[in-house]
């Protein structure tokens, strides 16, 4: 009985920072304002890069581990990308995110392999008011 506890705790505690997540992501300081990773929920994650959306395919995010993997496919009809990589909940408008693309993924952020990104959380637009007069 005390594992069925435990697990559903686990499950719980997942879902619970996966909707931490949700939102659009903007990278911070790059040239190209349209880099993105927008998690709309759980069957809807884009990427978008250098003018590129691509819907991620695929998915795994771990949860357990610290920092957090969440690997992912994407791509489109002629190829696929298989991206391992690492996240961290900096704060509720800040996380830290590292992408390795063809090559191993260290347990840990390295200042010597991967991509380190910093994204933050863009605010929802902001419906326009309606004035009578």
């Amino acid at each position: 009985m005390l594992t069925i506890l435990f697990s559903g705790t686990q499950a719980f505690n997942q879902q619970k920072q996966f909707k931490e997540l949700v939102g659009r992501w903007e990278i911070v300081g790059e040239k190209n304002d349209s880099a993105c990773l927008e998690i709309i929920d759980s069957a809807t994650i884009i990427l978008s890069y250098m003018g590129e959306k691509r819907k991620i395919l695929d998915y795994k995010i771990d949860f357990q581990r610290s920092p957090i993997w969440f690997d992912f496919t994407t791509g489109d009809s002629s190829s696929s990308v298989v991206v391992k990589s690492l996240l961290e909940i900096i704060n509720d408008g800040i996380i830290k995110w590292q992408l390795f693309v063809d090559e191993d993924r260290t347990d840990h952020f390295s200042s010597t392999r991967g991509e380190l990104y910093y994204l933050r959380k863009a605010k929802p637009p902001v419906a326009p008011s309606i004035v009578s007069n």
